[in-house]
């Protein structure tokens, strides 16, 4: 008997160990088989060392020992628990390690075309705001009004830091260590929704480098002119919305990078200018607010391949992080279909 039959009967025991609820893993299985068979029928039409195109008829050769389901279990309990590959060829019962791991590069994709990804969440919150837009525009004739009252869509950034082994290139040694750290690390830019769903993860950088920076390096293309730079397309998405953003005070100077959003920044004291009053309360609201999206990388760290030290190759992080955000996403639906009654999976784009 496999694993993920042993862990049928057992769904509370199949989420802490997972991430993912087991009625969620069950309802996504045909999405999941679907895309499975789509990404095998594309990658056997070449040759995957020369990459010509395949003469011999698909179907043929060794098949795979486990079962579907096992190989996405294998991926959610390595991404939620981290365990050594070793180790795991003894809960899985397979020959060695190079199975576990093909499986987990083999599944990954699979992953990202079905779970609701940073970049799949964004479309469907930014078509609800549409909608929603839409909808008030038919009851207010007063567009000054409208702008004043009805904020569509409120945004969350923050930086987070992951630490990893030490790299043997100096240069990297230099360009990852994190002296807030005090050891080397890799950091990216979250933004999220008040609500848990994590709407845009920047591309992974060294550690040395300061979340401003790497926020106007994620953003170059579009708003700061950067050139052969591949920017975000988060803020050409939600040009069409009125859009809040709150962040702390390492992202002093945003609100002059003309984004398409109205900035709340929690403000700094610096020398001989302490903060007044105002803006102590102003700070205590703002942080209030922020204090979310702390919340919401605190979900994703709860996959310890998010939090603790990362030992897997730097090129295969933003990826891996792309299937963490779906997950700490699919959760963040978990909680809305509690609270409201409305599956944002089956919302249609």
């Amino acid at each position: 008997m496999g694993l993920f039959r042993k862990l049928q009967n057992k769904p509370t025991l199949f989420l802490s160990t997972t991430g993912m609820q087991l009625h969620r893993f069950e309802q996504l299985m045909p999405a999941f088989e679907q895309a499975y068979e789509q990404l095998e029928a594309q990658r056997k039409s070449r040759v995957v060392k020369t990459g010509q195109e395949r003469q011999r008829k698909p179907g043929g050769g060794a098949q795979f020992s486990t079962e579907l389901a096992e190989r996405l279990l294998m991926l959610l309990l390595y991404y939620r628990l981290y365990l050594t590959q070793e180790f795991m060829t003894l809960l899985f019962e397979v020959e060695d390690k190079a199975t576990i791991s093909r499986a987990i590069a083999q599944v990954r994709p699979v992953f990202e075309a079905v779970l609701p990804v940073p970049e799949r969440a964004r479309k469907t919150i930014v078509a609800l705001a549409e909608k929603e837009t839409q909808r008030r525009r038919g009851r207010i004739n007063n567009v000054e009004d409208f702008v004043k009252e009805y904020p569509e869509l409120s945004i969350l950034i923050d930086g987070v830091e992951q630490p990893k082994q030490r790299p043997q290139d100096p240069k990297k040694r230099k360009s990852d260590y994190s002296g807030k750290k005090r050891r080397h690390t890799l950091k990216q830019i979250v933004t999220g929704t008040p609500n848990g769903i994590i709407l845009d993860q920047s591309p992974s950088v060294g550690g040395r480098c300061h979340d401003f920076r790497a926020f106007k390096a994620h953003v170059a293309k579009d708003w700061l002119g950067g050139a052969g730079v591949e920017g975000s397309a988060m803020f050409e998405q939600l040009r069409s919305l009125r859009v809040v953003g709150t962040t702390d005070s390492g992202f002093t100077g945003i609100d002059k990078l003309s984004l398409p959003m109205t900035t709340r920044v929690v403000e700094r004291a610096r020398r001989n200018h302490p903060l007044s009053p105002q803006q102590k309360v102003l700070n205590r609201v703002r942080s209030r607010e922020r204090i979310k999206i702390e919340h919401t990388i605190g979900h994703r760290k709860k996959y310890r391949i998010a939090s603790a030290v990362y030992r897997n190759a730097d090129e295969d992080y933003d990826e891996a992080m792309n299937v963490v955000g779906g997950l700490v996403n699919l959760r963040a639906y978990d909680r809305i279909v509690q609270q409201t009654g409305i599956d944002l999976l089956a919302v249609s784009i």
